[in-house]
C-alpha cells in the first residue's frame, strides 16, 4: 500500500472543471444510499455508486486534485475486496471546503499517492472480475464522493448502524454532486 499524502500542507487544488470518471457513466445497482444485503447478511448502506464498466476501462480524476491514498484493499471474507483504491483530495472553488473522490475496484498500476492530477487524467483502469486482485465482483467501478474529515485511511464502501468508521452525512450522491456543478456559473462540467 502506498502511504497517504500529507493532508496538512497546502490546500488541495480547486475543482473548477468536473468530468465523470468513466464514459459512458451508467450507474447500476446498488445505488447510493440503498441498503445492501449479501450472502453474509446486511452489508449496510451503500456510500457510493457502482458504475457499469468492463475490465480495462480507463478511470479518470473527476477534477484537479491530489492523490491522497492509493493501495490494494484486501477486504474481508464477508465482502470480498475492492481491488486497488484511489482517493483524490479536491477543494471547492467557492466554499473552500475539501471533498474527496474515491475510485474502487481498480486493477494494478493505479496512480500513486502524492501525485497531483488534472481533471480527466487517468488514475488507473477497472480491474478484472473474479480475480485475486479484485475479489468475487463483476468488473465495475465503485465511485463515491466524501465530504467529511479525512484521517488518511481508506474510506469504507458501506455504512452499518453502530459503525464508528464513518457517518452517512459525510457522503453525497456522486451523480447529483457532479451535476450540481452544472448550476454554478464559475464551473464547467463535461459529460
Amino acid at each position: 500500500m502506498t502511504n497517504p499524502a500529507e493532508t496538512s500542507a497546502a490546500p488541495y487544488p480547486a475543482a473548477t472543471r468536473v468530468v465523470f470518471p468513466v464514459e459512458p457513466y451508467e450507474p447500476s445497482d446498488p445505488r447510493f444510499g440503498e441498503n445492501v444485503r449479501g450472502a453474509g447478511g446486511l452489508f449496510g448502506i451503500h456510500l457510493g455508486e457502482d458504475v457499469c464498466a468492463v475490465a480495462g476501462t480507463v478511470v479518470r480524476s473527476v477534477a484537479d486534485g491530489l492523490v491522497v491514498y492509493s493501495g490494494f484493499h484486501p477486504g474481508s471474507a464477508e465482502k470480498g475486496n475492492w481491488g486497488n483504491i484511489v482517493i483524490v483530495g479536491h477543494r471547492h472553488p467557492v466554499s473552500g471546503a475539501d471533498f474527496f473522490s474515491l475510485y474502487g475496484h481498480l486493477g494494478p498500476g493505479a496512480k500513486p499517492a502524492g501525485d497531483l492530477v488534472a481533471v480527466g487524467e487517468p488514475l488507473g483502469a477497472v480491474g478484472a472480475a473474479y480475480t485475486a486482485e479484485n475479489g468475487w465482483w463483476e468488473a465495475h467501478l465503485h465511485f463515491a464522493i466524501y465530504t467529511g474529515p479525512w484521517t488518511g485511511s481508506v474510506l469504507p464502501g458501506y455504512f452499518r448502524e453502530g459503525s464508528d468508521r464513518t457517518r452517512p452525512e459525510h457522503w453525497t450522491d456522486p451523480s447529483a454532486f457532479i451535476r450540481s456543478f452544472l448550476a454554478e456559473p464559475y464551473l464547467t462540467v463535461v459529460s
